[in-house]
């Protein structure tokens, strides 16, 4: 269906936006132009040094907002669904307010909670993408599949809001200048397991964190291959492998001192493995009913359960 390829292929090009992204902010781009929405008045700026990164990044921004708005009138147009015509909204305006948010970045020069605030938007938009896939998709994998028990979507749940928070901490790290604080040790910090320095404590914050959401997100794929319906399963068999190149991204951004390469991997193995948590917890749930604008119901979804 029309809407399904289209959330798809939005989602797609917001992952490559956030990979750009990370990629302007790891090049020093940031304010490579400094004006907005042109790039010295300009549209099509010579795409050179880090005005090729920045501008670049702003005309990928500007395909995704225009794919964000077809695919909100195709939702209108073609489907029923309340909550999947406000999930059409909500991923408009917040693409809306993230197009403010780098407006503002370039205009305040790089608040830190302006920095910070447009990844934490920019992965809660594709979270929403993600769902919205999710919830056009033609096909669930057949009515006798049952809903995993609470207990275990209540894990996979709690695995994808820490993932969440996990990249916004990170952001935090970035956004501060802190990713070197500990040296380039990656266990302790310096030798310490708890550093006195703030930037140092912060980054020692970051890490504990992540064995906690590794732990999460491995318990929640252990939890979902032993009980959960045979369309999680791909999910869950996912989720461990891309917390263990996650951890070794992570590992990798210090030893190189966080060099480009290292953390814009690190950057798209965080919204991988964002994106395949949720996608785990909504696999766990009860598959919706799909209904067209005409009030005929799509075949291939079938009723949620109970």
């Amino acid at each position: 269906m029309l809407e399904f390829r289209l959330a798809r292929a939005t989602a797609a090009a917001t992952f490559a936006l956030l990979v750009i992204g990370g990629m302007v902010h790891a090049t020093g781009s940031s304010l490579a132009c400094p004006d907005w929405p042109l790039c010295y008045g300009q549209f099509f700026p010579a795409m050179e040094g880090g005005v090729l990164f920045e501008h670049g990044h702003r005309l990928v921004a500007l395909a995704v907002s225009v794919l964000t708005l077809s695919l909100a009138v195709t939702v209108w147009r073609r489907r029923r669904e309340t909550a999947v015509r406000v999930g059409a909204l909500v991923a408009l305006g917040l693409v809306l307010f993230q197009a403010s948010l780098g407006a503002l970045t370039v205009v305040w020069k790089l608040p830190l909670v302006v920095s910070s605030g447009h990844l934490a938007t920019s992965m809660a938009f594709f979270s929403v993408l993600v769902w919205l896939t999710w919830r056009l998709a033609p096909g669930t994998g057949g009515s006798a599949d049952a809903p995993a028990p609470a207990g275990v979507r209540a894990i996979a749940g709690a695995a994808a809001l820490a993932t969440y928070l996990q990249i916004v901490l990170g952001a935090l790290v970035r956004h501060t200048g802190s990713g070197l604080a500990c040296g380039t040790t990656v266990v302790l910090c310096e030798g310490a397991a708890w550093p006195a320095g703030g930037p140092a404590q912060l980054v020692t914050l970051h890490r504990f964190a992540g064995v906690l959401v590794a732990l999460l997100v491995i318990a929640a794929a252990v939890a979902a291959l032993r009980s959960g319906p045979l369309r999680a399963r791909p999910a869950a068999r996912i989720a461990p492998a891309l917390v263990v190149v996650q951890v070794l991204l992570g590992a990798w951004t210090v030893w190189s001192m966080i060099s480009v390469g290292a953390v814009s991997l690190h950057l798209a193995g965080g919204a991988l493995l964002l994106a395949d948590s949720l996608l785990l917890f909504l696999l766990l749930g009860p598959q919706p009913v799909a209904q067209r604008a005409g009030g005929d119901r799509v075949p291939g979804l079938v009723p949620a359960a109970g």
